[in-house]
């Protein structure tokens, strides 16, 4: 780990201080400010123009190292601080999913992520739902982590209270998850509002389990919400949304007249419009790109006159940051010995072709989780379910992390009793299923009972109503499930059955027209 990370770069730092309210925070900053919160007041000019410059990164998901095009975390933070010192004008802002997706970031359950965005001093984090996948306890811990005093605002302005029983919504903003919006005063006069929150439907993209006594309200009313509050009430020159959701949940929505900007993210994809002169930008997820938006103000006018975005490549980072900043180097080290051994694991040695992601991928997963259930007496399992992997396992050989990569969850599996109907309507959806030998049907009757093994996320799914909708009738009546995570089940099955020895693997044995994993024929 130590070679891929050294030599070093000596930086020096600048400090951000604050004082943080309730449900939202604020900030004065100068370059002679200091770690007792102690700052200086700046007065906004009456005339004249002041630009504000923004690096905007999303769903980082836990790439820590570099690799296929992504900067990784150390070179991106090392960049981004080294960008920082030289512009006390400047902020970074992240737009969420930022813990979740590698072996290196899952095994401290994003506690490296955090430690490392506090010493760069982000200025905010919008929640994301890929920061719920280990439930709301996390993100908590992870939201009260400091540096040296410094904790990177979270923002989660419209995550409410909610009874899951009566489905009733309640009054209170989760707090304790992120505040609604925080405020900083620029050494060039200008005052900046940041809100942030994460797209209302997205609570379906989070295992139901997690979020009974959570939900997320509509976020456009919230961004003019905040927004009415964050110009009238805190004078802000300069709004700013940071919302983790596709750009398309937030456009034609007359925010023109309420925010200067839309930060966007969740979808992964490198992009931006402009609706009335204001800007949607988001970027690639897992460090490939990240933006680059300046915003030139005129203090006469009190309007943004000029607005440029500039993408930058994971390429374009690891050019710029050829070497990391030693106190970054020293975190990654630091967690990731606590995960080398495991990482590096050898767990498939003779891989003779690439397992695509949306086949070969997602049935050998199947084929493992069906084999543990029967290993562990479920003898009466017709199928297993699983859902779409993330990415491609590659030929060659198969470590740990790979496994981390393509299956990035830590979904437990369900044994649940499910009706005709639903058996049928779920292997019509994404879902891919391997099929015990003994159950040879191929005539699902709606008016029979039928038991399977199924990843936590597919059997508790719900609706935007919050009404189980995969499994309508039995969802989330089942508490059996086996005694491992179907990524630990794949990892044993692997090695209990040779692989690592050098058992030759081939992907034809798990294409989607062999008998075990077709569905066409229900």
């Amino acid at each position: 780990m130590k070679k891929k990370l050294l030599p070093l770069l000596i930086i020096t730092s600048l400090f951000l201080t604050g004082c943080i309210n309730t449900s939202s925070f604020s900030f004065n900053t100068s370059t002679n400010s200091n770690t007792s919160g102690d700052s200086i007041s700046i007065s906004t000019p009456s005339e004249g123009t002041a630009t504000l410059e923004i690096f905007s990164s999303n769903d980082i998901h836990g790439q820590i190292l570099p690799e296929n095009g992504r900067s990784g975390i150390g070179a991106a933070m090392t960049f981004f601080k080294q960008k920082k010192d030289n512009n006390p004008n400047l902020l970074l802002l992240d737009q969420g999913d930022t813990w979740q997706g590698s072996i290196y970031s899952n095994y401290n359950h994003g506690e490296l992520i955090t430690d490392i965005m506090n010493y760069v001093k982000f200025d905010a984090r919008a929640i994301g739902n890929h920061d719920f996948d280990w439930g709301v306890d996390y993100i908590k811990k992870n939201t009260t982590k400091s540096y040296q005093g410094y904790k990177t605002p979270v923002l989660a302005g419209n995550v409410y209270d909610y009874n899951f029983d009566t489905k009733v919504v309640g009054n209170t903003q989760q707090i304790d998850l992120g505040g609604k919006s925080v405020t900083y005063v620029m050494p060039n006069g200008l005052k900046v509002g940041i809100l942030g929150g994460i797209g209302k439907d997205q609570i379906t993209s989070i295992t139901s389990s997690y979020t009974k006594e959570i939900a997320f309200t509509d976020h456009i009313q919230f961004i003019k919400d905040e927004a009415t509050h964050l110009r009238n009430d805190e004078h802000c020159n300069i709004v700013i949304a940071s919302i983790h959701t596709g750009k398309e949940d937030v456009l034609n929505n007359s925010l023109s007249s309420y925010v200067d900007l839309v930060l966007c993210g969740h979808t992964h994809r490198q992009e931006y419009s402009t609706e009335n002169g204001v800007y949607f930008v988001q970027n690639k997820a897992y460090t490939e790109s990240f933006g680059n938006i300046k915003l030139t103000y005129d203090f006469a006018t009190k309007k943004v006159t000029k607005t440029t975005v500039k993408y930058l490549t994971g390429y374009d980072i690891l050019n710029n940051a050829k070497t990391i900043d030693p106190v970054i180097s020293e975190m990654i080290e630091t967690y990731n010995d606590q995960c080398d051994e495991a990482a590096n694991e050898v767990l498939a040695s003779n891989v003779t072709d690439t397992f695509t992601k949306g086949e070969h991928a997602e049935n050998i997963m199947a084929k493992a989780v069906l084999e543990q259930a029967l290993k562990e007496g479920y003898d009466d399992v017709c199928v297993s379910y699983i859902n779409v992997s993330r990415h491609e396992l590659p030929n060659g050989q198969w470590t740990y992390a790979d496994l981390y990569q393509a299956f990035l969850f830590d979904n437990q599996v369900y044994i649940a009793d499910v009706t005709g109907y639903e058996f049928k309507y779920e292997i019509a959806r994404y879902n891919y299923l391997c099929k015990n030998p003994d159950f040879t049907t191929t005539y699902i009757d709606y008016n029979k009972t039928y038991k399977i093994a199924v990843l936590d996320y597919v059997y508790f799914h719900t609706n935007t109503d919050r009404d189980y909708d995969y499994f309508s009738n039995t969802g989330g009546t089942s508490s059996t499930t086996l005694t491992k995570n179907y990524r630990e089940i794949l990892r044993d099955w692997l090695k209990e059955n040779g692989y690592n020895q050098g058992k030759e693997l081939n992907a034809s044995d798990y294409s989607s027209s062999n008998w075990e994993f077709n569905n066409s024929s229900y």
